[in-house]
């Protein structure tokens, strides 16, 4: 995909942000998820602890039975949960039977000023405990008597939870970044929809297929299409435009010219031959340009981004049946070898006055054939015509296509055929080669982009 590309850029964006609102918001559950488990431990600490505070005797012996606590988890060794009791004072100590003969080392643990806290401990086979310790006081008759309280846990149950809530954690992000993607994804297909169709409609307007674009696009694109609508506008109106001028200046310039030819006649009737002659070969020459620029006011300009078709098996076979009917067309043999459905990138008018200027140049100088063939050769449609003329020498040769270069004054003719034919190839990204037939006389070959 296209780095530039404006798709590529709206996901990578929507992806982007999607992973880091993700990873913000795992961390985040993650965190409270953790918080809310230890405050859950520590609440149930502290029940155990208020009940295990309750049931110590300051003056009996035992001062706290060894089931103190009703779960039978205390009477498992190393079960995970632990109670020990210590009178403050003295080496006595109580605990359960879970701790075996381990002594949790609680001074370390214990708030300044006797208050309760909740910290962590070293437990037996090196376990980490997470413990809530309390300092209570009794008074007695033989005076005051103070314990110090310890309910652990092992963090091995609180971390093991903690991590497989992780890892479900994770995956349920991955599943639901992935579905996010995927409608970011789906969003950016449909919101970038109008402008693949704003692309189908410029092309179709580029194939000649249509002149403007439809107005069938959301309110986002639609100042765009006007805008496009706006400038095709005005550059078929500058084209007609400049046609037109041309045409009527061209067509202003033939009156003058007509009575210039004749005033040219009447000169050479009356004695000033000379004169006349050379006003004439003027006007001759002046008609000539204003023909050339007439013909070339209805090629169509365009681009190669602007895609065109045309059929040249059509045009050869249309101006064949044409010069065929002329005086000199009927004493030829037209031989006519092309390929099925050559398709060019050209406008058919264009290709026709092509065709038709290179096919009349061979009908006029070939004797009694003239030889058509038409295939393709990679990208390029190829056509060569050629005529058993008299042909041309390589300096005629090199010559010819020259704005009124004739080489026989002979013949009729303004010597502005070829030239058109070059302008039209050269609107068009095509080459035309000239050298001498095997017939002997010219052979003209024409490359044309295929459509």
């Amino acid at each position: 995909m296209n780095p530039r590309s404006l798709r590529l850029r709206l996901l990578g964006g929507a992806a982007l942000w999607i992973i880091l609102a993700l990873l913000v918001a795992g961390f985040a559950i993650g965190w409270m998820f953790t918080a809310n488990v230890e405050r859950s431990m520590r609440d149930g600490l502290t029940a155990s602890l208020n009940r295990l505070v309750a049931q110590i005797d300051p003056i009996a012996d035992e001062s706290v039975p060894d089931a103190a606590l009703p779960d039978p988890r205390y009477g498992i060794p190393l079960s995970g949960i632990y109670w020990q009791v210590e009178t403050l004072g003295s080496d006595d100590v109580w605990r359960s039977r879970s701790l075996g003969d381990h002594v949790l080392q609680t001074g370390a643990a214990t708030a300044p000023g006797g208050a309760e806290r909740f910290g962590t401990l070293a437990g037996p086979s090196d376990q980490s405990l997470s413990a809530m310790v309390r300092e209570v006081s009794f008074s007695t008759d033989a005076g005051p008597k103070a314990f110090r309280v310890t309910l652990a846990e092992d963090r091995a149950l609180l971390d093991e939870s903690i991590r497989r809530f992780g890892g479900d954690l994770m995956l349920a992000l991955a599943v639901l970044g992935v579905a996010l993607i995927l409608a970011a994804w789906l969003q950016v297909q449909l919101g970038l929809k109008p402008l693949e169709h704003l692309r189908e409609g410029i092309g179709a307007v580029r194939r000649g297929e249509a002149q403007k674009l439809p107005p069938r696009y959301p309110a986002e694109v639609l100042p765009l299409v006007g805008e496009v609508n706006e400038l095709l506008s005005q550059q078929q109106k500058s084209m007609e435009f400049a046609r037109a001028r041309a045409a009527d200046l061209a067509h202003g310039l033939k009156t003058p010219l007509s009575v210039l030819r004749n005033l040219a006649a009447h000169m050479q009737t009356t004695g000033h031959a000379e004169a006349g002659e050379q006003v004439d070969e003027i006007v001759g020459e002046m008609g000539d340009r204003v023909e050339y620029q007439l013909r070339l006011s209805r090629l169509r300009m365009r681009t190669r981004a602007h895609q065109l078709s045309a059929s040249l098996n059509e045009a050869v076979d249309r101006t064949i049946a044409v010069l065929s009917r002329t005086q000199e067309g009927e004493e030829l043999d037209w031989q006519v070898h092309l390929s099925p459905e050559l398709k060019v990138d050209i406008d058919r008018h264009d290709l026709m006055e092509l065709v038709g200027v290179i096919l009349e140049n061979a009908a006029k100088w070939g004797r009694s054939l003239v030889r058509v063939e038409g295939r393709s050769d990679g990208e390029f449609a190829e056509l060569t015509i050629a005529d058993d003329g008299p042909g041309l020498t390589e300096e005629q040769i090199a010559r010819l296509g020259v704005r009124g270069q004739r080489h026989d004054e002979s013949r009729r003719g303004s010597g502005l055929g070829l030239a058109i034919a070059l302008e039209v190839v050269a609107l068009n990204a095509g080459t035309v080669h000239f050298a001498r037939a095997a017939q002997g006389g010219l052979a003209a070959t024409v490359r044309l982009p295929l459509a």
